[in-house]
């Protein structure tokens, strides 16, 4: 029979995987206390968060919100983050702390979105575009034409308006001003 701290623990844990573009699973063995506190903070400040919870906890989860590819991953002792916002930035994050840490934090992969991620594939993921940025390759590529079109049509106006002023330039005598 379930506790109900349990059972609070899974609504919360499945909260944050609903909430969260992104799901890293890594194996935080060998990480120290102090290490893993400043991977939080470092989290946090990306807009991202880091837990460590049961296996079986985070299966329930992962089963609630739809996200049933975790579930290869949850296997010894698993540290779950989840990225609400940029994923690029945390991706970075985890991968930065990875590597300056003695005893590396092993990623074991993810999911972003709906799409399963392998523990290398978080490499690819620091290369995507800050939602700014897309959002502004976006928002130029429906601009570029709109600007086409007006320049083409300023310009066929442009091209009435300088014949007129030539037929008039030729029909006033040459002492006359236009």
């Amino acid at each position: 029979m379930p506790t109900q701290r349990k059972i609070d623990l899974v609504g919360e844990l499945t909260e944050k995987m609903q909430r969260s573009q992104m799901t890293v699973v890594a194996d935080y063995r060998g990480f120290s206390v102090a290490e893993l506190t400043q991977l939080r903070s470092k989290l946090r400040e990306s807009g991202a968060e880091i837990v460590v919870a049961k296996n079986t906890l985070l299966r329930i989860a992962a089963r609630n919100t739809g996200h049933e590819g975790l579930e290869s991953f949850l296997e010894g002792p698993t540290a779950v983050a989840f990225a609400y916002d940029d994923v690029a930035k945390v991706a970075r994050v985890i991968l930065d702390a990875s590597r300056a840490a003695p005893k590396p934090l092993k990623v074991k992969g993810g999911v972003l979105g709906a799409a399963q991620i392998p523990a290398d594939g978080l490499e690819a993921v620091t290369k995507l575009p800050s939602r700014e940025q897309a959002l502004a390759q976006v928002v130029g590529g429906i601009a570029a034409p709109v600007a086409g079109v007006v320049g083409v049509l300023n310009a066929a106006i442009t091209n009435v308006v300088l014949v007129l002023q030539a037929r008039i330039d030729q029909l006033q005598p040459a002492g006359e001003a236009a």
